[in-house]
């Protein structure tokens, strides 16, 4: 049990929102517009959680910078595309558990890879932003794994991160955790299995949002 901590830090792909599938369709149509080989759903899935352009400059080594410029401009196109016609929707939990962290008195922080942008856009259909304290994107700091998103946070909420927790579904997540020296919780909803997650650091493995709630006691009396 997170006994020490006070904030919850959530990343949102993969650990709030069931999105993976969406990123991936999009990287794979970005590569093939600019007349890349298409990565594989695996190769994919492998860069989600850095920021867009480091991402895509990831899947396409080798390529030029007016390529990657294009290809990071298609996948955000049809993103914002997809998203209009068919939002992404949480899971099924999300709602409920940061609700319930809320009423224990925990803060709430998010730290994505998804630019200020992108992270205002899903914070205008999905219910959750009531719930979140702070939050921080991969357009305003280094990228995951480097710690500086999650230290922007611990100092924003005046909160050591040993009082922090990180949770996340990739290693990416988990190493930024382990990088600021803070808690961390990988889940099993996004891109890593659970002997990926425990070899990136992860202090806890669950299989969904809602098993957080067994590691996380009642503060609300002591506020």
């Amino acid at each position: 049990m997170f006994k020490d901590v006070s904030a919850v830090i959530f990343d949102i792909d993969g650990t709030l929102m069931d999105s993976i599938s969406r990123i991936v369709e999009c990287i794979r149509i970005s590569c093939s517009e600019i007349g890349a080989s298409v990565p594989s759903s695996e190769d994919s899935k492998s860069v989600i959680g850095l920021s867009l352009g480091q991402a895509i400059a990831s899947i396409l080594p080798g390529r030029s910078e007016d390529e990657i410029s294009k290809a990071v401009d298609v996948y955000r196109n049809t993103y914002i595309r997809m998203e209009k016609d068919d939002p992404v929707k949480l899971f099924d939990d999300a709602f409920g558990v940061m609700e319930e962290l809320k009423n224990r008195g925990y803060k709430i922080g998010i730290a994505t890879g998804k630019s200020r942008k992108g992270y205002d856009r899903v914070m205008g259909y999905a219910p959750i932003a009531r719930f979140i304290d702070v939050s921080s994107t991969g357009d305003e700091v280094r990228s995951k794994p480097d710690q500086q998103m999650l230290n922007r946070l611990s100092d924003e909420l005046l909160i050591p991160p040993k009082g922090c927790l990180m949770v996340g579904d990739s290693s990416l997540d988990i190493s930024m955790g382990v990088n600021a020296h803070t808690h961390t919780a990988g889940v099993l909803t996004g891109v890593h299995d659970r002997e990926t997650l425990m070899n990136a650091g992860a202090d806890a493995v669950v299989n969904t949002l809602t098993e957080l709630l067994d590691l996380l006691p009642d503060r609300s009396e002591k506020r």
